[in-house]
């Protein structure tokens, strides 16, 4: 009857550390490969929403509709400021006139 080589004792030991090793590399790989997804979909304005791994944030929602908001108000006082500089070129060319 043999017993069990010191060699094949190591072996199994390196490759539990191996195994170990490799699991552990996979469970960070898992995170760094979730963590680009959520940087990719905030980068894309969520325009992966059809991805399985979609997660919509609150924030970013709340921003693009605040980001609305206020682009409808500049685009606003922006035909304000146009109408108004019209209409101050109408009485310069009245006050002229009367001069």
């Amino acid at each position: 009857r043999q017993t069990s080589s010191p060699e094949n004792v190591l072996n199994k030991v390196q490759a539990n550390e191996e195994e170990e090793r490799l699991n552990r590399e996979l469970e960070l790989t898992t995170k760094e490969r979730n963590e680009l997804t959520d940087r990719l979909l905030y980068v894309t304005g969520g325009s992966m929403s059809k991805s399985p791994y979609f997660r919509p944030n609150p924030f970013y929602e709340n921003l693009k509709i605040k980001e609305k908001e206020v682009m409808s108000l500049l685009h606003n006082l922006d035909t304000k400021n146009i109408e108004h500089r019209e209409k101050f070129q109408e009485l310069k060319k009245e006050i002229n006139f009367y001069r």
